[in-house]
């Protein structure tokens, strides 16, 4: 039976929610007129005539190969976008960010990296440098995939920096970004508080945010854009990835900084479907700023931008009795998750839109980041300037054929075979990439996509 008191602590949650109006038929915050806005723009055919990512014909073209090595793999990918020296200079600084926040398939291949990592350290007259660069959201510096045993690839991120440096590259690091916000109850993830917010490259290292370049959500609700400012263990250079490289006061000229985003191909869930590209972005911003953090007021996160307040309150809620109520208002909670996409399409558009956005998908998981059970090896690699037309294809040839047309799930909302579909309209993923697309990034859908094989 439910206890006197965990009866009146249930009141008292329950009374919190009425307040916010979540009972009421839910329109997220948005009023009936909005509420016909979004509607209307979910069904809009959304055709740009340019968007950032797209060649000068506005088309996108995707690059994928299938059925090698993970090494063979990028070997033959390198050579489908014109060799090394089309992607980096010899004097660049090369910031590659995978998914160190998951183990196993959840993050980005190693082998895949090495072997891209090894074109560039020797390619022909390369006196630049490689860093390894991340935020995992998590306080531990050394976890997570810089140390798991669980490995996608022979290395994990430490042991692969370790490989170059015993063969004689030590122009290769890594660095952990670290959130720079104070957050007493963190929701997902426990960083906060431990870097440091700056304005700029001449306070040193930590997080700047940006309070005039902002995502406004379709229902009002803002995201602050944040970056990384962070200095090489090996040059001593300072690269503010808005800006680029800097030493001894000046921005350097003659030093570029190309950010290669790398990462892996994973269903994620009912309320986000697949992630792939874009998503990888949520490492390189800082989840401390906003909500569920206190501070600034009224704004979110990135990941918070699209999912309701009172998603603090429900786990509060005794799970024994009234399960199937916290159920249902988690899926209210996150109706609008798709507002991440958003967020990280001004993010790409206004602060850093990546040189090249890779996919390592030879280890996938069609229904998990880190259950080897929902879990295959399709070996592929997939590579594209538009990362909207990255994600679309990846998802469509790669994780959906992968996904089996039986699998059932203990959860009522999950349907692998829908979720991970990048053509299904009503679902979340669909959602997600239309709303990054609205921002000015790339292409969705097969009609101005090339696939180059």
């Amino acid at each position: 039976m439910l206890s006197r008191r965990k009866f009146i602590k249930a009141i008292v949650v329950l009374k919190v929610l009425l307040l916010q109006n979540v009972f009421l038929p839910f329109r997220g915050s948005a009023t009936p007129a909005q509420e016909q806005s979004l509607k209307n723009r979910e069904h809009v055919d959304f055709t740009p005539t340019m968007n950032l990512g797209c060649s000068e014909d506005g088309f996108s073209d995707v690059y994928k190969v299938q059925g090698g090595t993970a090494e063979e793999n990028m070997e033959r990918l390198i050579s489908l976008l014109g060799g090394i020296e089309n992607i980096v200079d010899n004097n660049d600084i090369v910031i590659l960010k995978p998914n160190a926040q998951w183990w196993s398939q959840g993050m980005t291949n190693t082998d895949a990296m090495k072997a891209f990592m090894l074109a560039v350290l020797t390619s022909k007259n390369f006196q630049g440098e490689i860093i390894i660069a991340e935020n995992h959201q998590y306080k531990q510096f050394n976890g997570r995939g810089w140390t798991t045993d669980k490995r996608n690839g022979s290395f994990n991120y430490n042991e692969l920096i370790e490989y170059f440096h015993n063969n004689g590259f030590f122009n290769v690091s890594k660095y952990h970004w670290r959130g720079a916000g104070v957050n007493p109850e963190p929701l997902e993830g426990d960083d906060a508080g431990t870097g440091r917010p700056i304005s700029g490259p001449s306070e040193g290292d930590g997080y700047v945010w940006r309070d005039d370049i902002v995502y406004t959500s379709p229902n009002g609700k803002k995201c602050w854009m944040t970056y990384p400012v962070f200095t090489s263990e090996y040059s001593g250079i300072t690269i503010d990835l808005k800006d680029g490289a800097w030493k001894n006061g000046q921005y350097l000229k003659d030093r570029k900084v190309k950010f290669i985003n790398f990462s892996a191909l994973n269903h994620h869930g009912w309320y986000a479907g697949v992630t792939a590209s874009i998503k990888n972005l949520m490492g390189v911003v800082d989840m401390s700023c906003g909500f569920h953090a206190p501070s600034p007021d009224d704004t979110y996160n990135m990941h918070f931008i699209g999912v309701e307040k009172y998603i603090k309150h429900i786990d509060k809620i005794p799970s024994r009795h009234l399960a199937n109520l916290r159920h249902k208002l988690r899926i209210r909670a996150h109706k609008n998750f798709h507002f991440t996409a958003g967020a990280l399409g001004i993010f790409m558009k206004e602060i850093c839109f990546p040189d090249l956005h890779i996919i390592t998908a030879h280890h996938v998981g069609w229904g998990s980041r880190w259950d080897l059970s929902k879990s295959s090896y399709p070996k592929a690699l997939l590579a594209s300037h538009d990362p909207v037309a990255l994600d679309y294809i990846a998802a469509k040839d790669i994780l959906l054929k992968e996904t089996p047309s039986s699998e059932d799930s203990s959860v009522p909302e999950i349907n692998y075979v829908k979720l991970n579909d990048p053509d299904n309209t009503s679902g979340p993923f669909y959602r997600f990439l239309m709303e990054c697309q609205k921002q000015g990034i790339g292409n969705l859908g097969e009609q101005k996509i090339r696939r180059i094989s």
